[in-house]
């Protein structure tokens, strides 16, 4: 996404920021922020009160929006957001389309396909590997619902203690 179409996109709800495409030089100069913001606040101890750590909460996380700001790329994450879309995936079906418009079909058509296809089943299958290994506790669990039930095609037919079978 070009510069004018990431400010564009700016006007809408950011939901998160893109850590991934941090270079070290981002992630230095997120580090130095966090430290400068960071010295500014007291530490808490025992006799805070719960309205005051709660406080300290709230500007801490205000003070890391703005460090994510200043560092990394926003981004918003939608029903349509493809997480897994990557580089290779956008240069393989450019080339897909360009077979595509050379000679409606052929070998090199195919071949091209079927590369995009499977570079985006590895692409999902690794971004939901990467998922599952981040995952805590309960959390598990919440990706059951995702998860596909698949019942026997057969089920054995039923019979009765003489071993006659039921008539369906």
């Amino acid at each position: 996404m070009g510069v004018d179409r990431q400010e564009e996109a700016d006007h809408g709800r950011v939901v998160g920021w893109n850590l991934a495409a941090m270079t070290e030089k981002d992630v230095e100069a997120a580090g130095k922020l966090w430290a400068e913001l960071a010295k500014e606040r007291a530490q808490l101890d025992a006799e805070y009160t719960v309205d005051k750590v709660e406080q300290e909460a709230t500007l801490c996380q205000k003070a890391m929006s703005s460090v994510l700001d200043a560092t990394a790329k926003k981004i918003r994450i939608c029903a349509t957001t493809k997480r897994w879309w990557n580089a290779d995936i956008k240069e393989r079906r450019r080339t897909v389309g360009r077979e595509r418009r050379r000679r409606w079909y052929s070998e090199e058509a195919a071949r091209a396909k079927a590369e995009l296809e499977k570079s985006i089943r590895r692409s999902k299958r690794e971004m939901c590997s990467d998922y599952l290994k981040n995952m805590r506790g309960a959390e598990v669990w919440r990706v059951a619902q995702y998860a596909n039930h698949r019942v026997a095609m057969t089920v054995e037919a039923l019979t009765d203690r003489e071993g006659n079978q039921a008539n369906i």
